[in-house]
């Protein structure tokens, strides 16, 4: 079916009026056209069908597409289920609609593969990578960042000479609220692109209507495909050894794994990547924001540094040296608490936990 035509048609415009945001619209209306050219039929002569037929075609759609992404399909009867539903016949799955699968053929990022990357990129490049690394957001949040307000964020952390700089912001796809955070690295280099990039015109891009609706970067001017191209190629330069697909979504995960491993607890977490908290416990996120302000400078320079002084590789063992010798610190205390010592024991005890003290703290 022609796209002109859907988008005239009446039940389609109704059904699509009522979702939020354009780009949702757009992508509802795509995944509706997909499956009506796909069985050559208009919206009318589908709602017109008996329910067990609308069902009947929805299946055949799946099921005669066996090498299609599951999570494309899923897509495409989630919007048929949509339009169906809004027009009050809610079709019934029976749990024959194929599910959505978790991705296990992308590449997980580890610290050594985002610092080689870094190091052999560009001042686009970088301030990039320690932006997505810094904030944890999903690429869209990404894109919709200004100019403006980055630099006013910059500007006013080097008034106060803040190393972080912490700012609310609210996810657009889930309304969920979120803190950002702006780590050393990201200021320096988002600072840097800004100044470079501060005369240069956007280019110009030919828009495919037929297409999903491509949202362009302000501060980088670069498209979700673009930078994940940009990805794909900063890793070939740099030979990171691939285990899959390279998405910047994975970004994300890295940074979420980061703040797990340094002790954020599950809503500090979800609060920073924008993740869905119930409404009960909302009452929590002041107390939240300042819990995260606390623990996320040690949370940077353990796991979410992509340039430390020293490497990826020395920082990991490291930090197993660390952990080795808070454990022996602790069992040297509770000895200390346990027995009753002599006073030459008791200070070469106290001299012991007084050096593994100072280890630990270099």
């Amino acid at each position: 079916m022609e796209k002109e035509q859907l988008l005239k048609n009446l039940h389609v415009d109704e059904w699509l009026s009522e979702k939020r945001t354009e780009s949702t619209r757009r992508t509802y209306e795509h995944r509706l056209r997909k499956f009506l050219t796909y069985h050559n039929l208009n919206p009318e002569e589908y709602l017109n069908l008996p329910p067990k037929r609308q069902r009947a075609l929805a299946l055949k759609f799946q099921n005669e597409q066996p090498d299609q992404n599951p999570n494309t399909l899923y897509s495409v009867l989630t919007a048929v289920g949509s339009f169906l539903d809004y027009h009050d016949m809610p079709i019934r799955w029976k749990r024959a609609r194929v599910k959505p699968r978790p991705d296990i053929t992308s590449h997980v990022f580890s610290n050594g593969d985002l610092h080689k990357m870094f190091q052999i990129g560009n001042v686009k490049e970088k301030a990039l990578l320690s932006l997505a690394t810094s904030l944890g957001w999903e690429i869209r949040g990404i894109l919709q960042l200004k100019r403006k307000q980055l630099r006013d964020l910059i500007d006013r952390a080097y008034a106060n000479a803040e190393k972080f700089v912490y700012f609310r912001n609210i996810r657009s796809k889930t309304g969920a609220q979120r803190l950002g955070v702006l780590n050393p690295l990201a200021l320096k280099w988002i600072d840097a692109w800004l100044k470079e990039s501060e005369n240069t015109k956007p280019m110009k891009r030919s828009h495919n209507r037929e297409a999903r609706i491509n949202l362009i970067s302000e501060v980088f001017d670069m498209t979700q495909d673009g930078i994940n191209i940009m990805l794909k190629r900063l890793a070939r330069l740099a030979q990171v050894k691939t285990t899959g697909r390279i998405r910047f979504h994975n970004i994300r995960k890295w940074v979420m794994s980061g703040l797990s491993r340094s002790g954020f607890n599950e809503y500090q977490i979800k609060y920073v990547l924008g993740k869905a908290i119930p409404m009960s416990d909302m009452v929590y996120l002041q107390s939240l924001e300042i819990e995260i302000r606390e623990r996320y400078p040690e949370a940077y320079e353990s796991y979410l540094n992509l340039n430390p002084s020293v490497s990826p590789k020395a920082m990991t063992t490291l930090t197993k040296e660390i952990d080795q010798l808070k454990e022996e610190n602790l069992i040297l205390k509770q000895r200390l608490n346990g027995f009753t010592l002599n006073n030459d024991q008791v200070k070469e005890l106290l001299g012991r936990i007084e050096k593994l003290e100072k280890q630990a703290q270099k």
